[in-house]
């Protein structure tokens, strides 16, 4: 059975609402076009204090997590419509989880995704020890090749 839409078929872009994650979407859709690829957004929701979420409703706070996660959700709409108007197939997903790395390893062997396309957001030493490395997670713990993209120097600098 021959492959005639390329190699990469679907190739997911996780995006968390930072302008960082969006540094991968140029790459993927450059991808994308040259392979006739679908691209497939994931943001994995994780409302601050997950662990906290039933003292959070039991404090009447449902509803400041729901608003967050709809504006997630309407970022993901507003993200793909640019895709959309590139003429690039694309899909939605917003998954509830504390565990961002594993929630995109799962979704990504559940998905049948060929290539993930990232950002990482460029941390180093002491930030990167506190706040780990989504991206090196997810590159520690699947099988499906990965494009990560960094960011540019004088950004991670402005972020300091």
């Amino acid at each position: 059975m021959t492959n005639t839409a390329g190699r990469y078929r679907r190739i997911l872009v996780p995006l968390d609402g930072s302008g960082w994650s969006q540094r991968a979407l140029p790459h993927a859709m450059d991808i994308a076009r040259s392979n006739g690829s679908e691209i497939v957004l994931l943001n994995v929701f994780a409302a601050p204090v997950q662990a906290f979420t039933p003292e959070l409703a039991l404090a009447g706070q449902e509803t400041a997590v729901k608003e967050m996660r709809d504006w997630a959700w309407q970022y993901m709409q507003g993200v793909a419509s640019e895709i959309r108007e590139q003429s690039i197939p694309v899909k939605l997903e917003l998954i509830d989880s504390a565990d961002i790395p594993t929630s995109i390893c799962d979704f990504a062997r559940s998905e049948d995704i060929d290539l993930i396309v990232m950002s990482t957001h460029g941390r180093t030493g002491i930030s990167r020890l506190l706040f780990g490395s989504v991206a090196r997670a997810v590159m520690e713990h699947i099988d499906v090749p990965i494009l990560l993209v960094h960011p540019h120097k004088e950004d991670v600098e402005q972020a300091r």
